[in-house]
């Protein structure tokens, strides 16, 4: 589009986690980029749940320009406790967890707090739904040029889809619809939220700091997930999340069983859906289910959560101007917790990359791209499948449980009192 001695100028299309620290890392390396949020605000959509940051820290951190506030301090969830991000894992009876070390630090961060710390100084267009991706010809120049659902258009170098599972940059580089790259895991997930306040609240923070997860103690039919979102300014209460997730081979995602007839999700109702969670969990430890019982059916999620990965084999990613980052090239389940973990190790290893750049020479940004496709297909392919299969691990099939990166380690229960996380 410009001249072929000017550095590239980046379009990031979405405005998730991995699309902002791309940008925070095109800011560093003084290359200039606009990011494009199909949201109208920071506020259009509940903002999502908790998110763990742990063997990147270093990494992200080397990659922020130094005009952005202390990392911990803007987004830990567990703020304004004195207490160290830990999950517990609960399953045959035994606890094991993973917890932030000084060895290992872990900050589970906010997803709001995360987001608006890496919208720090990035030029943001809000209200901008991408809905083609056109490739201007090199020999007439090179470029790109978006097109947005308003009408409106923006030109560039070179554009990433960092647009989440859906993605319609993955539709244009694929050059086939996302039905035909995507397949709905098999699994039902019942999503509710609740608070828990005074001793309901401390008998959370004990079971694990951050978050826990348990399973069917009978047949192996389902586990739970429970997660902190965030603590209350007066730290005497938290709003929680949970996750009951059961393997369902029938489940195709679109309210029908495989066989073609309605699936029973297609139609239940709050109330509905919160009963059968109830029901599934009758046998379980009261004290793995206080948090659902707390849960009142306008808390529901409508229907259940569907999860989706790639199915297709997309090794033969073309290079272009055009490329993929986070769950627009490699969406999985997260049931290992991983997925946004490797959409930051695509945004710091593309920022990297384009940071080398001193012009908008198209065979140099062809090399780099390529590394970096081939890069991305292989590591995010691997875990896509390992969070897969995480599925029946965690619903107490054999296998080592793994959190943020790391085994569990068997360890005992620690009763949490407001004495001790207040000082």
């Amino acid at each position: 589009m410009g001249s072929v001695t000017a550095k590239p100028h980046v379009l990031i299309i979405g405005g998730g986690l991995g699309g902002l620290l791309l940008a925070q890392g095109l800011r560093k390396y003084n290359i200039s980029c606009e990011v494009f949020e199909r949201d109208d605000s920071p506020v259009s959509r509940t903002p999502g749940w908790a998110i763990a940051i742990h063997s990147l820290r270093d990494d992200i951190l080397s990659i922020i320009p130094d005009d952005l506030p202390p990392l911990k301090q803007a987004v830990d969830h567990l703020m304004p406790l004195n207490l160290d991000a830990e999950i517990g894992i609960y399953s045959q009876g035994q606890r094991a967890v993973v917890r932030s070390t000084p060895e290992a630090p872990i900050i589970r961060a906010n997803r709001f707090r995360f987001r608006e710390w890496l919208s720090t100084n990035v030029t943001i267009r809000w209200g901008k739904r991408a809905t083609r991706v056109e490739e201007l010809k090199e020999e007439l120049g090179g470029g790109v040029r978006v097109h947005f659902e308003d009408g409106t258009t923006a030109a560039g170098d070179i554009v990433v889809g960092a647009d989440g599972v859906n993605s319609i940059v993955r539709e244009h580089v694929l050059q086939r619809p996302n039905k035909e790259t995507l397949s709905a895991i098999p699994a039902v997930v019942l999503v509710g939220e609740a608070t828990m306040s005074g001793d309901a609240f401390l008998r959370q923070l004990s079971l694990g700091h951050s978050c826990y997860m348990t399973n069917d103690p009978v047949a192996n039919r389902y586990f739970i997930f429970v997660g902190l979102r965030q603590v209350a300014d007066t730290g005497d209460s938290g709003r929680y999340y949970w996750l009951l997730v059961s393997a369902d081979p029938t489940f195709t995602g679109d309210g029908k069983n495989s066989d073609g007839t309605r699936h029973w999700t297609s139609t239940a109702t709050k109330p509905e859906l919160l009963a059968r969670a109830l029901e599934m969990t009758s046998t379980m430890d009261p004290k793995f289910t206080e948090v659902i019982r707390s849960t009142t059916a306008a808390d529901m999620l409508d229907g259940p959560m569907v999860i989706r990965d790639v199915s297709a084999d997309i090794s033969d990613l073309p290079v272009s101007r055009v490329t993929l980052l986070g769950d627009a090239i490699h969406p999985m389940s997260p049931f290992r917790g991983e997925g946004a973990m490797h959409a930051f190790r695509d945004a710091i290893a593309l920022a990297k990359a384009l940071g080398k750049l001193t012009s908008n020479d198209w065979p140099t940004i062809k090399e780099i791209i390529g590394a970096y496709q081939k890069e991305i297909v292989q590591r995010g392919g691997d875990a896509a499948r390992a969070s897969r299969n995480a599925l029946k691990v965690n619903s107490g099939g054999h296998g080592t449980m793994f959190a943020w990166g790391q085994p569990a380690a068997p360890a005992p229960e620690k009763v949490v009192t407001f004495e001790s996380i207040r000082t």
